[in-house]
């Protein structure tokens, strides 16, 4: 805005510089004035030239004052000159760098688009480096459950060879003693067989500790009692015929004492192994709750017989009879011998059994009633009945 103003500036001075020449020009052209002795109209002639110089001049003083660059410029052109050669080759030089930069940028572009042609790539191996991964957790996972489940094997197998080790122990153990009873048998007779009852009594439980101590000393007396009568040998200091673990008789008084007040429990004493004459007994405590079996008069087992048949058909019959019995009261919980029965009829009432059967015609039912409450620690064959009732043909043969 500035440079406009000075140009108009510079256009109205002029004019007005022109204008003045030109009326002092005119002025002395009508006088007729001659300047330095030459003919007006060449005087004329220099005031119009002098008027151009005097405008040339004017403009250049006014340019010069309003511009310093330019002031610089005119009276320096050889600097200026110079300046512009330096110049010119500056921007050369920055010319050739700026392409050089240009060169550059490009190549960094074109490895760029390489770069990023590779990340791709190696996005894409990535991706597949991670499925990959994925899939060897999955057969990680795998491996660890079947390595587990063969650690759990190992573990079953080590357990059970453990246990087969136990049982190998155990029949080693038995197999020497049944070696050295072996012995026995060669030399000696056995007066108690392995499992064998020696002596058995009813003790109330859950009473005072006196009480129960002292009744389980008097069964142990009176237990001892019994043995002795079989020769076995006798500790000429103590007198005692019985040999056992002060464990097991503290866990019976323990077991006597917790149970319920009043609670009848069977204490038995077993021999742990067949007992040659004149050895050492060897017995186990059992405990068993004792409770009532049978009822008085309830019938433990029937029977439909044909008494005209021969006397084994009755036999065979009979002796199914008591097997059925036999069950059923095992069942039921009435205590076992150590020949798995609980209670057998001798030979002579079996034989009596069966005579009695044939002295009847036709079928008859065979009844075998309890005469009295049959415990559990009680022997069948000592507490029951037989009842024999002849019954009508129709009735029979329903009852087969």
């Amino acid at each position: 805005m500035y440079a406009f103003a000075l140009i108009l500036l510079l256009i109205l001075i002029s004019g007005l510089i022109a204008y003045i020449g030109d009326q002092i020009g005119m002025k002395l052209g009508k006088k007729r004035v001659s300047i330095f002795g030459l003919r007006p109209r060449y005087s004329s002639i220099i005031i119009t030239v002098v008027t151009g110089i005097v405008i040339a001049t004017l403009s250049i003083v006014i340019l010069l004052t309003a511009y310093s660059g330019l002031r610089q410029a005119l009276f320096n052109i050889n600097e200026v000159m110079a300046r512009l050669d330096r110049l010119d080759s500056e921007l050369m030089r920055r010319t050739e760098e700026l392409d050089d930069l240009r060169q550059e940028r490009q190549d960094l572009l074109d490895s760029l688009a390489r770069t990023e042609e590779e990340f791709q790539e190696a996005s894409r191996e990535l991706e597949e480096a991670r499925e990959e991964i994925a899939e060897l957790e999955e057969e990680r996972d795998e491996l660890d459950f079947l390595v587990e489940n063969l650690r759990l094997e190992r573990d079953e197998l080590e357990n059970q060879i453990e246990e087969l080790n136990i049982e190998l122990a155990e029949v080693s153990d038995d197999l020497e003693e049944a070696r050295e009873q072996l012995v026995y048998y060669m030399d000696e007779d056995i007066v108690y067989r392995r499992g064998e009852i020696v002596y058995s009594a009813v003790i109330e439980g859950g009473r005072s500790e006196n009480e129960i101590i002292n009744d389980l000393n008097q069964f142990l007396s009176e237990a001892n009692q019994v043995a002795s009568q079989r020769q076995v040998d006798v500790d000429d200091d103590t007198g005692m015929s019985l040999h056992l673990q002060t464990e097991d008789i503290l866990h019976a008084a323990q077991v006597l004492y917790n149970v319920e007040p009043g609670e009848q429990l069977i204490v038995s004493l077993t021999s742990r192994v067949n007992v040659p004459r004149h050895d050492a007994l060897r017995a186990d405590i059992h405990i068993n709750r004792n409770f009532v079996v049978f009822e008085e008069e309830e019938e433990v087992g029937s029977k439909v017989i044909d008494a005209n048949s021969s006397t084994s058909d009755i036999d065979r019959k009979l002796r199914e009879l008591l097997a059925e019995i036999n069950q059923e009261s095992t069942r039921r919980g009435l205590l076992q011998d150590m020949d798995g029965t609980v209670g057998a009829l001798d030979f002579i009432n079996f034989y009596q059994l069966v005579q009695e059967i044939r002295s009847h015609d036709g079928t008859v039912d065979v009844q075998v009633k309890a005469r009295e409450e049959i415990w559990r620690q009680d022997r069948l064959s000592d507490n029951i009945d037989f009842v024999i009732r002849e019954i009508e043909e129709t009735a029979a043969e329903e009852g087969a």
